[in-house]
């Protein structure tokens, strides 16, 4: 499957109006005007990266993988339909909400609804974040990674991911059987997505988002101090994937991992698999009394949107 990145993703939050402040001032997202109830965030010259809808749950409701062209998600639901997925094709009005030509979606394994488009909307030079900032590390690798906590790698999910999808696989870290992580083989990104293999539990783990600049990630971590944020873990550098980091939690309830200097993963700078002793070099001291993710929950409910 051509998927070139992470293109977008949406949640359902009963703190939406929360995030209006949250966003620009401590992430240094911009805030699109108001279009109706839900609340667009960019993160680069895209209409959206993130949208936010109001609900009652703190819910991970989509992730939209960006697919090279026309022919290439032509290809795309072929793959699906002969894998024994039925996609769903998003009428005019959806697309227009999602800010593509065209979108379709399945349920995957993972109990996730995974959209699939292509001709994301875009104006050259407009983004203006919300805070004085360096920008964000997207283009065509997508736009960071999202973490999924499911209750279990089962074999289909994992036919779904490397087959299906066709993602390159990038360890599992220190965390050996508890932790996987993949990309789209057409970016340079360590990973796009990973898993958090946790029984009984599904939902999201956590989002990354990584800055440009590392002064971006120091003057972010000041102001999740400065205005109570809880912290999941301090800032860091992590083993396999070196980048600097911390991890927050967002009004949501989910933690957002703050991210600079990472590695890229291609065939002039190929990942070798290690087995790191540790999570970190140093660093991410986590919180003991840091929460469940409100977006994580029993496995018997379900997610999407």
């Amino acid at each position: 499957m051509d998927i070139v990145g992470l293109g977008y993703m949406g949640l359902t939050s009963a703190h939406v109006d929360d995030w209006r402040t949250y966003a620009p001032e401590v992430l240094g997202l911009q805030v699109r005007p108001t279009e109706g109830e839900t609340l667009f965030l960019r993160m680069d010259d895209r209409h959206h990266r993130i949208a936010l809808h109001p609900g009652a749950q703190e819910r991970l409701a989509y992730i939209g993988w960006e697919l090279l062209n026309r022919v290439a998600w032509d290809e795309c639901l072929r793959i699906l339909q002969a894998a024994g997925y039925t996609a769903e094709i998003a009428d005019e009005a959806l697309c227009a909400e999602r800010a593509v030509h065209a979108m379709a979606w399945v349920t995957g394994p993972d109990q996730v609804r995974h959209e699939f488009c292509y001709g994301a909307a875009f104006n050259t030079h407009t983004f203006l974040p919300g805070r004085p900032h360096n920008g964000f590390l997207t283009g065509d690798g997508g736009f960071g990674h999202i973490v999924v906590t499911v209750p279990e790698w089962t074999e289909e999910l994992d036919h779904f991911v490397e087959q299906v999808l066709s993602f390159k696989w990038f360890g599992s870290g220190a965390d050996i059987g508890k932790r996987r992580f993949y990309r789209p083989r057409r970016n340079h990104r360590t990973h796009s997505i990973g898993y958090s293999i946790v029984p009984g539990m599904l939902g999201l783990n956590h989002v990354g988002l990584e800055v440009n600049d590392l002064d971006d990630v120091g003057i972010a971590y000041d102001r999740v101090l400065e205005r109570g944020y809880p912290l999941m873990a301090t800032l860091g550098r992590h083993t396999q994937d070196p980048v600097i980091s911390f991890y927050h939690f967002s009004p949501s309830g989910f933690p957002i991992e703050y991210i600079n200097a990472g590695i890229e993963d291609s065939a002039a700078h190929p990942f070798v698999e290690g087995k790191p002793e540790s999570l970190s070099v140093w660093g991410h001291k986590f919180n003991p009394d840091a929460p469940t993710p409100a977006t994580v929950y029993p496995a018997t409910e379900s997610v999407g949107r």
